[in-house]
């Protein structure tokens, strides 16, 4: 168990975003719960054998019962130790999965915005409009597609040094 969740751990942080991970962690845990449910009652169990004066037992096999009610008691904390591990991971899985879907939000956002610069441009320039003074000059075409590029360009540098693209 703590070799897999070694190997889990491992597959988080080197960035493989599958929901296979996330599954085998439920998996675990609903191993490690199945573990506790049977290993909960054993400590009550021992814990009465070795404290109250059972007649039946002799008193050289107590010293038995001592030594696997403390082995009782140890795996069940490492039954919880392994749990909260087990949550740990989970919680980084999710955390690491979040942080990539925010990168690729910005770099939507950051496309979307590029793409809106144009789109608001043709939009504009698209109406049939016969009073603009830009329809009838020469170089109107040509000067609104430069300037398209031109905001385009402003606007990829800037997402590009904010580290969006």
């Amino acid at each position: 168990l703590e070799d897999e969740l070694d190997g889990l751990e491992e597959a988080i942080f080197a960035g493989t975003f599958s929901q296979v991970i996330s599954a085998r962690i439920y998996d675990l845990k609903r191993d490690l719960v199945g573990l506790k449910r049977a290993v909960s009652p054993l400590v009550e169990v021992c814990n009465r054998l070795v404290r109250f004066d059972v007649t039946l037992i002799p008193e050289d096999a107590r010293l038995y019962f001592r030594d696997v009610y403390d082995h009782v008691i140890r795996i069940n904390e490492t039954i919880d130790n392994q749990r909260e591990l087990l949550t740990t991971a989970l919680e980084a899985n999710l955390s690491l999965i979040s942080v990539r879907q925010n990168e690729v939000m910005k770099q939507l956002g950051a496309w979307g915005a590029i793409i809106a610069v144009p789109t608001l441009i043709a939009g504009i320039y698209g109406m049939n409009f016969e009073f603009m003074p830009e329809v009838h000059w020469r170089w109107a075409y040509p000067a609104v597609g430069g300037a398209m590029v031109i905001a385009c360009a402003v606007l990829y540098v800037r997402f590009k040094r904010a580290g969006w693209l």
